[in-house]
């Protein structure tokens, strides 16, 4: 018993001391089979050390009983301390284990029958049920009397005093383990990465806490739950290939969970899953076994549930894995939930309390750098559209200033030559005064036209009506008919069997087919023909603008639609222009919800097709 007492004290291994214990029983109390069955975190009694025959140590190695079952042979046992004896036949068909034959045994008054059932609690300090030890067959044959009873409890105490240090040195053990663990987990979080590079860093430091078989963590598509987004697994390039279906519902798990403040596992009881949940700041109750009479024994305050039926597709993608038991653990910040990460088990071990509340920090610190990532990535993109917004101001104040300069220059060098002129007292001619005013106008064309791209970009202007394209297209054509009749150009309207109403900004849809027509018109020689037409469907009006004229390079339509953008053309760059009537059309047209293409080759003419959605209004 010394020694016994000593190794405990000592801290030798917990099976070790178990075992000296189960052999000391048959040795020292008599009895030819010991089994010592310790309380496992699902509340089932698992027999973990068994002295004496081989056969009963083959047979009951290793099972479990639940604390249910054992409750009810205990309430229905006669109870003497912590012994707890249950005669042959009370429970009518009688115990299930180990029975031994004794068949040929003479039965008399207080004979031992194969029947019999004599357990001994074992109990922490505190009253706590951390297991049973289990007697049979007594080597007198005969049921023990009070010294032997009083000897068993002896080494019932000494069992439950290693149980309960085994369990204190192995909780502080794992308490270690985890907040170094955890710690280093962390590190892998706080390195500046992209949010690909963060998922696949902190992957296998996450799955080292959780000891976990297989392990993977997803960060969410906000806008696709059914896409993979990112995600990694350890064992590297292990991430399970599940249906959009299932991605999509894992989501909207982890959305729950993040929601209510909880951890989810799940695992595999005869055969059909069961999922439970535990809060963050899980808390443990104190369940009373057999109305006390023996002790008492921890549960957890989360809930268990058989998974839904409904849910076959995901239960079969768990088994098709090759996992037991899982954890999800909801990964995000303050109200939103980026994510979650699943580590699973292919053993019997669960999730114990302190995991729990690791895996809940683990997910919380992720969060926080998922965050941090895409904060920095937002930052990127924000200093990237600041130099790029910096890059475009330089580029149209030095357009500008050189598309200004250039008629100025003009300008100012014909006035000094009229000045000179009218000082020497010399005639004038009119083409000086014409000069001034050509180039006086290109000035006004070009700071109307950026005007207008200002009214366009401050989305400024009337409020939008209802408005009658083929109106609006007539009026545009008449008006630049003396246009085309001056260099040649025949201009033509396709006719349209009725109105054609859209709802938008007239003065700019006016100024969407000016611009069109009017560069039709420019880049057309004598001869050619520019033709509008309006195509009308169920839900949309097409404004085409097709021309006979010099046409448009591949390289060139690239660029067509952008701000002071002129033709690599020589012909086209020696017509006067601003470069900013297709870009003013292209924003016109785009505020209106529509879209605008252009079909072109060199020689061959051009033609732009302007896509409107059609008004809601009947217009007969």
């Amino acid at each position: 018993m010394y020694q016994i007492i000593r190794r405990i004290n000592l801290g030798v291994d917990v099976h070790t001391a178990l075992g000296v214990l189960t052999q000391g029983v048959v040795d020292v109390v008599g009895f030819q089979v010991a089994a010592i069955s310790w309380l496992t975190d699902a509340l089932d009694f698992e027999i973990v050390s068994v002295a004496g025959r081989e056969d009963a140590r083959a047979e009951l190695m290793g099972t479990r009983v639940s604390l249910a079952e054992m409750e009810v042979e205990l309430a229905a046992s006669d109870q003497s301390g912590s012994l707890f004896f249950l005669p042959a036949g009370r429970l009518g068909e009688g115990v299930g284990g180990w029975i031994p034959d004794l068949s040929d045994v003479t039965r008399g008054p207080g004979q031992w029958e194969g029947e019999d059932t004599l357990r001994c609690l074992l109990s922490s300090p505190e009253g706590e049920l951390l297991g049973v030890l289990s007697v049979d067959l007594p080597d007198d044959g005969m049921r023990p009397a009070a010294p032997r009873r009083e000897l068993l409890e002896m080494y019932a105490d000494l069992a439950g005093l290693a149980l309960n240090q085994a369990r204190r040195a192995t909780a502080l053990e794992e308490q270690v383990r985890l907040s170094s663990a955890v710690q280093a987990a962390l590190l892998s979080t706080e390195a500046d990465h992209d949010l690909g590079s963060l998922v696949a860093a902190c992957a296998p430091s996450f799955s080292s806490v959780l000891q976990a078989s297989t392990f993977w963590v997803r960060i969410i598509d906000q806008q696709n739950p059914g896409h993979p987004g990112e995600m990694a697994g350890v064992p590297t390039g292990t991430v399970p290939a599940a249906t959009a279906e299932i991605l999509a519902h894992a989501a909207a798990d982890a959305r729950a969970a993040w929601d209510a403040g909880v951890v989810a596992t799940a695992f595999l009881r005869h055969g059909r899953w069961v999922s439970s949940t535990s809060p963050w700041n899980e808390t443990q109750e104190r369940i009373r076994v057999v109305e006390g009479r023996a002790g008492w024994v921890r549960r957890s305050t989360s809930e268990s549930n058989p998974v839904a039926d409904e849910q076959t597709d995901l239960t079969e993608f768990l088994e098709s894995i090759g996992v037991s038991r899982l954890l999800m653990c909801p990964v995000g910040v303050g109200p939103d939930c980026f994510g979650y990460f699943v580590a699973c088990r292919d053993n019997e071990s669960g999730w114990s309390a302190e995991e729990l509340e690791a895996a809940a920090r683990l997910g919380r610190h992720l969060g926080q750098a998922v965050l941090s990532v895409r904060l920095l990535e937002r930052e990127r993109v924000l200093v990237q559209q600041l130099k790029a917004l910096d890059g475009y101001k330089n580029d149209l104040v030095s357009t500008v200033s050189h598309e200004l300069r250039t008629p100025l220059t003009s300008v100012v060098g014909h006035l000094e030559l009229i000045e000179d002129a009218m000082t020497a007292g010399a005639v004038v001619g009119s083409d000086a005064f014409e000069v001034v005013h050509r180039n006086l106008q290109r000035v006004l064309r070009l700071t109307d036209e950026l005007l207008m791209l200002k009214r366009i970009d401050a989305a400024v202007g009337s409020e939008p009506g209802i408005l009658d394209l083929r109106l609006v297209a007539r009026d545009v054509v008449s008006s630049l008919q003396p246009q085309a009749k001056a260099q040649g150009v025949s201009l033509r309207l396709a006719p349209h069997g009725g109105p054609v109403l859209i709802t938008g900004n007239g003065g700019e849809l006016e100024r969407v087919v000016l611009n069109l027509v009017d560069n039709a018109i420019k880049y057309t020689p004598a001869g050619g023909l520019v033709e509008v037409a309006l195509e009308r469907s169920a839900r949309f009006v097409r404004l085409v603008v097709a021309d006979s004229g010099m046409g448009i390079s591949a390289d060139d339509q690239e660029e067509l639609f952008g701000e002071f953008f002129r033709s690599t053309n020589p012909s086209a760059l020696a017509l006067p222009g601003t470069g900013l009537g297709l870009s003013i059309v292209r924003r016109i047209v785009q505020r209106h919800g529509g879209s605008i293409r252009v079909t072109s080759a060199p020689g061959e003419g051009s033609t732009f097709t302007v896509r409107l959605p059609l008004s809601h209004t009947r217009d007969g």
